[in-house]
Formats: C-alpha cells, sequence, structure tokens
C-alpha cells in the first residue's frame, strides 16, 4: 500500500486518504533499542505497568504513539519521577474515550468546538455532513456504533500535535494528575500554580516530532511516516553537520505565508532547527533552495519532488 505524504493528505483530505494516514501511524516501525532502551529496561516498564500494551514477543516493536510515550517515559526518568507515578501518567494518558464523551456535554449536547478543532483533519464538506448525522441521527444504528466506539485520549492529542501542529504541553503534578496546555500565554498561570501547588513538570510533545526528523536512528521513519521528503531530509542532513550556510524556502504567492531567509555564520542552535522543521511539518512551500559551506547550491521544486539544479 502507498500512503501519501502529509502534504498530499492535506490537499486531499478524503477519508480514504485518512484511513491510510491512520493506517500507517498505527504500524509498528520503532525497536526499543533505536529508541535508547534495553530489553530489560523495557522489561521492567512492564512489570510495573507503565507501558500500555503487553507484548511477549523478543523483539518488541513500536508505533508512532508509543514512540510518543516511550520519549516521556525517559524524560520523566531523568526528571526523577519514580514508576508508581507514572503508571498514573500512563493510566490517565491512555484512558479510552468513546466518541460518543468526546462530541457531546453532559447534558446531551454537540461540542461544536470539538469538531472544529478537526478542521485540518476533515474537508469543510465532511465536517458540515457529520456536525448534522451526529446531532439529528445519533440514534441510527451505524452513528450510534460510531459514536460508542473509543480511543485512548493520547491518541488524539498526538494527532493534534503532528496534523494541526499544535504545541501542546503536558503537564503533571506532584500528586500526577495531567493537563495540557494548548497555547503560550497561559503558560504564566501554570507556573503560578506550579509555585503554589508544588512540583509540575511541563514537557512539549512537539519537541518529540522534532526528534523523529532530526535524529539519524530516527529520519527514516520519518520519511515512511511522510513527515520528510528526500529534499528535507537532504536540508536537515546538512543542518545537522553544521554544513548550510543559507536556506531559502519560498511560499506559493497565492498564500498568506512570506518566504523565509535563514543564514549561518557557524554552527546551527536548536531554535533553528525546529523553526524549520517546523516549516517543513507545514508543508506550505513550493521550493528550496540550500547553499553549503563549501558554495555548492541546490535548488528544489517542491511539487516536482526532484532536485533540478546542482
Amino acid at each position: 500500500m502507498k500512503y501519501p505524504e502529509i502534504d498530499e493528505y492535506y490537499a486531499d483530505p478524503s477519508p480514504e486518504n485518512r484511513d491510510k494516514l491512520m493506517d500507517i501511524l498505527e504500524q509498528e516501525h520503532f525497536k526499543i533499542s533505536d529508541l535508547g532502551v534495553t530489553s530489560r529496561v523495557f522489561s521492567n516498564w512492564k512489570i510495573k505497568n507503565i507501558i500500555p500494551k503487553v507484548d511477549e514477543r523478543q523483539w518488541v516493536r513500536l508505533n508512532l504513539f508509543e514512540y510518543f510515550w516511550i520519549q516521556i517515559i525517559k524524560d520523566l526518568r531523568a526528571l526523577g519521577l519514580p514508576l508508581k507515578l507514572i503508571a498514573q501518567v500512563k493510566d490517565q494518558l491512555f484512558f479510552r474515550l468513546t466518541l460518543r464523551e468526546v462530541y457531546f456535554d453532559e447534558k446531551g449536547d454537540f461540542r461544536d468546538d470539538v469538531l472544529r478543532q478537526s478542521a485540518g483533519i476533515i474537508s469543510e464538506q465532511e465536517y458540515e455532513q457529520f456536525k448534522s448525522d451526529m446531532i439529528n441521527n445519533r440514534d441510527d444504528e451505524n452513528v450510534s456504533s460510531f459514536l460508542n466506539a473509543s480511543i485512548p485520549l493520547f491518541y488524539g492529542i498526538v494527532i493534534s500535535v503532528l496534523l494541526d501542529h499544535a504545541d501542546i504541553k503536558l503537564t503533571i503534578n506532584q500528586d500526577g494528575e495531567i493537563d495540557f496546555i494548548k497555547e503560550d500565554h497561559k503558560m504564566i498561570n501554570e507556573v503560578n500554580k506550579a509555585i503554589k501547588t508544588g512540583p509540575l513538570v511541563i514537557l512539549s510533545l512537539k519537541r518529540y516530532v522534532y526528534m523523529l526528523m532530526s535524529e539519524p536512528t530516527q529520519v527514516s521513519t520519518a520519511q515512511q511516516l511522510g513527515l520528510l521528503n528526500e529534499v528535507e531530509l537532504e536540508v536537515v542532513t546538512a543542518m545537522r553537520q553544521n554544513k548550510l550556510k543559507e536556506l531559502v524556502i519560498t511560499f506559493d504567492p497565492k498564500g498568506d505565508h512570506q518566504d523565509l531567509t535563514y543564514t549561518w555564520e557557524k554552527s546551527i542552535n536548536q531554535e533553528d532547527m525546529e523553526n524549520v522543521l517546523n516549516q517543513f511539518l507545514g508543508k506550505k512551500h513550493v521550493s528550496l533552495a540550500m547553499k553549503s559551506n563549501d558554495g555548492k547550491t541546490v535548488q528544489y521544486e517542491y511539487q516536482n519532488r526532484k532536485r533540478i539544479k546542482n
């Protein structure tokens, strides 16, 4: 099966493409060794109930959602959080919500704002049809079956980070209770809360996407997932090796984005790397031009997916 790249998916957010995209997100691309976790440690995490899926295979492979969770575990352990508290976090993140609970409040009123957050995942026509079906046909057998299906809370959060490019922060208080910050201006409120209530962990989930797109052991998987194409991978490799002197990102003149130019005299810092990766996530640009330290210039036209000048 050929899976659409993210930009193809945005160009045609059809049910067929969406199903294909979800299929690939759930495929088990990652070996635990690729994530810097030994089999002994992983087995201990299973015993301590912080791995949501039981897998008795000798070589364990994980999907993208589990990749995110493993990265979170590693960060929480690095911060000194005990496994017992991490197990509490896992239970909350992987709690399964029915779609009925997601789209209707306790009074039975439809949550239009929740559906609106899916604007990048479904087309406008699908949005209107979906809303009508949910409100008018909720007791229909097929619609009711759909609404009674359940997904882990964490899956929806990861999809929002990937497809909507949301910079969602996961927060954990001293009692192991989780919350999410979806807007930067709310960060100061969370810091004030931390001062009053005690230790508070704040993790940026988008950072794990950047890791996937830039770490040498993971970039091939990022390509398979459609997060990077060969053109963008060459740019990322040059940046990681500090061989890039200039990068020009050109957008469609009919759009709202302004062209970007990055230049470096010495090493490339993490902030610049993440800014460029964020542009690659959006898939709004139509061409790239890069100049390396040795004076070589390479230009790409994004629509053709090929090198056109060297």
